[in-house]
């Protein structure tokens, strides 16, 4: 039985992909995102020069009242997730989105905190709110994307995985994700390519090499699956063990 690692989108939980109906065939599996910088779980910052206190006007002060009041929250609710606690943590963000309808940020840690819960409609909804606001937003758009993946909407997946490429064409993570969505329309033709390419921009990604030895084995090429599977092991890629001992002569 080969199975392959099915590791969660917001960097908390991690679960394998050992159901029935999952045992006879190997599964291309899909890497956890990496968050922009500027997008990550965090307070909110992008204006620190707005809680200045000589201000001219009551409007001004109203406003810079609000701001704090919003980074404050912020915290409260970054807080939470680093606890574990989405479900305070989405009722926070679900309060700043009320205050301040235009934060895009705010929008993507509520999908976050969706995600987490199960809540994936309600995840996609926030991901798009914060791309309506900001439509360059590729955190948004490729995390959006996974949870698509997670529904097995893989049409919509591929479309915004192929977004993000367009913005960040020598993102790695981003070209691996899209190779294990052809994988799973059963393109694994297209999929060795999007995998050869994650690994020429980074050589040293181990699930890509794993996932590129199942698109391999798929396609009837045992020994190219095997030196694959051998490089993710050796890159700690323990997973690929299995495959090396079910599927390789000298199992290792």
């Amino acid at each position: 039985m080969l199975i392959a690692l099915l590791v969660s989108c917001n960097n908390h939980k991690t679960e394998s992909s050992d159901q029935e109906g999952q045992k006879d065939e190997p599964v291309l599996s899909i890497k956890e995102v990496e968050p922009d910088e500027e997008l990550s779980v965090q307070a909110d910052q992008e204006n620190p020069g707005s809680v200045t206190i000589n201000l001219p006007d009551e409007r001004s002060q109203m406003e810079s009242g609000q701001d704090r009041e919003v980074s404050f929250m912020f915290n409260k609710g970054t807080t939470a997730y680093e606890n574990d606690d989405f479900v305070n943590g989405v009722e926070i963000f679900e309060n700043i989105i009320e205050k301040d309808p235009d934060n895009r940020k705010a929008y993507y840690n509520l999908g976050v905190g969706y995600n987490e819960l199960g809540r994936y409609h309600d995840a996609i909804k926030a991901y798009s709110n914060a791309i309506a606001i900001s439509p360059r937003d590729s955190m948004s758009i490729q995390s959006r994307g996974r949870v698509y993946y997670l529904l097995g909407d893989f049409k919509n997946c591929m479309m915004d995985y192929e977004k993000v490429l367009q913005m960040k064409p020598d993102d790695a993570i981003a070209w691996y994700n899209r190779g294990t969505v052809k994988g799973q329309l059963k393109d694994y033709l297209g999929a060795l390519q999007d995998f050869n390419k994650s690994i020429e921009l980074d050589p040293n990604y181990a699930e890509a090499y794993f996932n590129r030895g199942l698109a391999n084995h798929l396609q009837g090429r045992t020994h190219d699956a095997c030196y694959d599977w051998r490089k993710a092991h050796s890159l700690g890629h323990y997973e690929s063990e299995k495959a090396l001992r079910q599927y390789c002569e000298d199992g290792e």
